[in-house]
């Protein structure tokens, strides 16, 4: 419940504040229907800071008895950045299944690229209670490490060629397997699944590797700024990588501009905007 605070080498005492200063709401999403017991509910404190907010989520049980009183559980904390990259989604799934293993994973459809996104819906308290139709989301990948590449010399073309049948088979998909290996041939395939699993920032100038919500991606850096957060300095680095942008927040010190080639893995967070 830590990751959107420790990936950016951040204290979570404003989680604290949170809980004692934000506003707080209880939250009746339907996907949480069924993961309440009788008496309980589950509660969120939000407060805004400068292009961040915090959300922290508490379950609550309320007690009737004299000699009784509430007990509260925190079951996670999470950071939400407000000025990444906007996307529109439908079709959402929300991945949580008990609130002993407490996420706010997500997967959502892309409504332009018709590409499936995973990320941690930070406000999902925030949310009407049954979600209709399309919403639009601030995505980011919060990065864990981002490496400055060299430019990509020789462009792989048979790689490129067969980009979304590589993504596919490297995740296992034994019919894209079986497409690539007619395409290409077997050899040819298991070269290209090879590279694709150990050095994807050589075979192809950008791409997108998803793994649920962890995300490796090679991109060409458009924009970077600093931002503070609470006495700490940030960058938000913007990419475009596969026809789609995204934004990069990260604690580590790197020195790049507009036009470089980066790599970056980490995790993706969001904040829909209600």
């Amino acid at each position: 419940m830590e990751d959107s605070f420790s990936i950016l080498g951040l204290d979570r005492d404003i989680c604290e504040e949170a809980v004692s200063e934000g506003k707080e709401q209880e939250i009746k999403h339907f996907v949480f229907e069924d993961l309440l017991d009788t008496h309980e509910k589950l509660i969120c404190y939000s407060k805004d800071l400068t292009d961040f907010s915090v959300y922290s989520y508490i379950l609550r049980k309320e007690k009737f008895s004299l000699f009784s009183r509430q007990e509260e559980r925190e079951l996670g904390c999470y950071l939400g950045y407000r000025e990444g990259s906007l996307y529109t989604f439908e079709d959402f799934n929300f991945k949580i299944n008990s609130l002993e293993e407490f996420t706010l994973l997500t997967e959502a459809v892309e409504v332009t690229s018709g590409i499936s996104f995973y990320f941690e819906l930070c406000n999902l308290c925030q949310l009407p209670e049954d979600l209709k139709g399309e919403l639009e989301v601030i995505l980011t990948l919060y990065g864990k490490e981002i490496k400055k590449l060299a430019p990509l010399t020789k462009l792989d073309q048979i790689a490129d060629e067969n980009r979304e049948l590589l993504k596919l088979a490297v995740k296992g998909n034994e019919k894209a397997i079986e497409k690539l290996e007619r395409e290409v041939g077997e050899e040819e395939t298991r070269r290209l699944l090879s590279e694709l699993k150990g050095h994807p920032e050589e075979l192809l100038d950008t791409c997108v590797l998803p793994s649920l919500n962890q995300y490796f991606i090679v991109g060409i850096v458009t924009s970077v700024k600093k931002v503070q957060f609470r006495g700490r300095e940030l960058l938000a680095i913007d990419l475009f990588s596969e026809e789609l942008e995204f934004t990069v927040l990260t604690n580590q010190v790197v020195d790049v501009t507009e036009g470089d080639r980066v790599s970056v893995n980490g995790k993706m967070f969001a904040v829909a905007v209600v």
